[in-house]
């Protein structure tokens, strides 16, 4: 395994064929390794438009070197790392990053281990060839693959027990709902029962024959009722005494009292008013 020391680390950078990303994360893996001297080797100047390399170049601590091509064209960059990374092995550097999906990249793999075996650390995407990952002591897989089998196995029951609570509260409340509805239901048709039986009954009250007649007193609208306000009518034993007096009391049934009492709604008079009103158009008419 690669330790931290003050040895340096050489990362060599496939920038035809590995996005800057994947740069980034071969240098956050690098970082575990400081106080270690960087060394990040790449052709540089064959992308000047992406303005992110010189960002990098900022990074303290590490060295950015640029490699000299001998020619263009398919392989030439592949080539030019191969010489660089001679050179590096003949400077004594043991240990090295090598950042490339391409399977021409064993040809330096192999260089590395020629004499004294390096520690080499791959990184590239899924379609790395096997060929590619084994002449790695380690490889790494960008961009990193998720964690799968027991940790998802694991969480798959966490979400599949958290479900099943929430179903279950849920038809608990579900349920009491109901039971409150059906509650709610027959208490409302127990009122409506009982108010029909009360309805019945005063119904019932108000069309029942009665038998009893009612009394009524009516009093004659003349002088001698202001003359009773001012003295009261002494008592006398007698129905012959009242009338005198200017009072008259009459036994009428209900049906004839509910009668006056429509007519006297309807002529907005009193009661006594429209007794007396009837009496004298009555003796009138004889």
């Amino acid at each position: 395994m690669l330790d931290s020391s003050n040895d340096t680390v050489a990362i060599l950078y496939d920038i035809e064929n590995a996005p800057i990303e994947m740069l980034q994360y071969t240098i956050d893996k690098a970082q575990r390794y400081q106080p270690c001297r960087m060394i990040i080797v790449s052709d540089w100047e064959a992308h000047p438009e992406q303005k992110r390399w010189d960002r990098l170049m900022q990074y303290p601590d590490f060295t950015f070197r640029q490699i000299s091509r001998t020619f263009y064209g398919k392989n030439s960059l592949d080539s030019a790392l191969y010489d660089c990374a001679q050179i590096l092995y003949q400077e004594g550097v043991r240990k090295y990053f090598i950042i490339t999906t391409d399977s021409d990249f064993v040809r330096i793999a192999e260089s590395l281990n020629a004499e004294d075996p390096s520690y080499i650390i791959g990184v590239g995407t899924k379609q790395a060839s096997e060929d590619l990952r084994n002449a790695y002591n380690e490889f790494f897989v960008y961009p990193p693959e998720r964690k799968s089998g027991k940790d998802n196995t694991a969480k798959n029951h966490e979400n599949q027990n958290t479900e099943e609570t929430s179903m279950a509260k849920k038809k608990s409340t579900e349920d009491k709902n109901v039971k409150n509805g059906q509650k709610t239901i027959a208490e409302k048709a127990g009122k409506v029962q009982e108010q029909k039986k009360r309805t019945a009954k005063v119904v019932k009250k108000k069309n029942a024959p009665e038998n009893k007649s009612e009394e009524i007193t009516i009093k004659e609208p003349q002088k001698s009722e202001l003359k009773s306000k001012k003295k009261p009518p002494q008592k006398s034993g007698g129905s012959a005494d009242l009338l005198m007096n200017g009072f008259l009391a009459v036994r009428l049934p209900k049906t004839l009292r509910t009668s006056l009492e429509k007519k006297m709604l309807e002529e907005e008079v009193s009661l006594d008013e429209l007794v007396t009103y009837l009496l004298m158009r009555g003796l009138s008419a004889k």
